[in-house]
């Protein structure tokens, strides 16, 4: 499940990025359909990466494949959100069209991910009972590590979230390397946390938000993704964007600094209410830039 500070960036990013079309990487293949309403779409296209599990607490981690029928961009084929952002940009401009798979790696089971429709990202997900045979279906092919490949297939289509996105199916035959992360330099806890680069970097953003001073947002941003994150406020939903990241601000900034988790030039700091039965969270992310850290979409 994406962090809603990561949510509000892919509903809302809606510029078109150019489709690099040799990005492909050597040994990825695929082969079949996807279906949504009357529509059916060739994949062509694999990539996958190592994602944590939103609900293990960082212990876990998930396989997450996208099928389309055009390639995520070679410089973006890492573990990041940068791939998200853009497939997100190019679902809604109709520019690509696909599946996007969460696969347990220890147990195999295929049980939720998002379609690639007109709107940009559609979730979806099955929750079965007992011996209840499962629709998503993920046939592997040998053991899920640096390699993942497989059938994908449903027993019937599934509905969208409403009619326009219309029942979707897949059956698909794939292969692909999995891009893993970093691996992890340091852990942050307690008030050594509080004291770190990373937190500093990360309340900065907050407290700017909270304000809604698009100025000292803007300084808050990494570089990299400045333009495209500050694009959100410049357009006819300035107001409700800016409202929307306040509430976010003021809720996190409300909420206990559980872990940093540093991997090397990158950290994920995770936030938790500390109500009793609340278990709301939130993830920022932060990266070096010039010897400070800023937040990344």
């Amino acid at each position: 499940m994406l962090s809603s500070f990561g949510l509000c960036l892919v509903i809302a990013t809606m510029t078109v990025f150019a489709v690099v079309a040799s990005a492909q990487s050597s040994g990825d293949s695929v082969t079949g359909t996807l279906q949504v309403a009357k529509e059916r779409y060739a994949l062509k296209h694999a990539f996958a990466v190592m994602e944590a599990d939103p609900f293990s607490n960082g212990e876990k981690e998930n396989v997450i494949v996208v099928l389309s029928d055009v390639p995520v961009p070679q410089e973006m084929r890492k573990a990041s959100n940068d791939w998200r952002i853009w497939a997100g940009e190019q679902a809604a401009a109709g520019a690509v069209h696909g599946l996007i798979l969460t696969i347990n790696p220890e147990t195999k089971i295929w049980d939720s991910g998002h379609v690639l429709t007109k709107g940009g990202f559609m979730f979806y997900t099955e929750s079965v009972m007992g011996d209840t045979p499962r629709n998503l279906r993920f046939e592997p092919s040998g053991a899920i590590g640096d390699h993942i490949a497989g059938k994908a297939s449903m027993k019937e289509p599934m509905h969208g979230m409403s009619d326009d996105d219309g029942p979707w199916q897949i059956d698909a035959q794939f292969s692909t390397a999995v891009t893993r992360r970093p691996a992890v330099t340091g852990v942050l806890t307690g008030q050594t946390a509080l004291d770190s680069a990373q937190f500093k970097a990360a309340k900065a953003f907050l407290e700017a938000c909270h304000k809604k001073d698009v100025d000292a947002i803007r300084e808050a941003i990494d570089p990299k993704s400045r333009d495209a994150m500050m694009q959100m406020f410049s357009g006819p939903q300035k107001a409700e964007m800016l409202d929307g990241f306040a509430q976010m601000a003021a809720d996190t900034l409300g909420y206990t600094l559980v872990k940093i988790t540093i991997r090397g030039d990158s950290a994920d700091l995770e936030f938790k209410d500390s109500k009793p039965d609340s278990g709301s969270s939130q993830t920022l992310r932060v990266v070096q830039s010039g010897g400070d850290w800023k937040i990344a979409r």
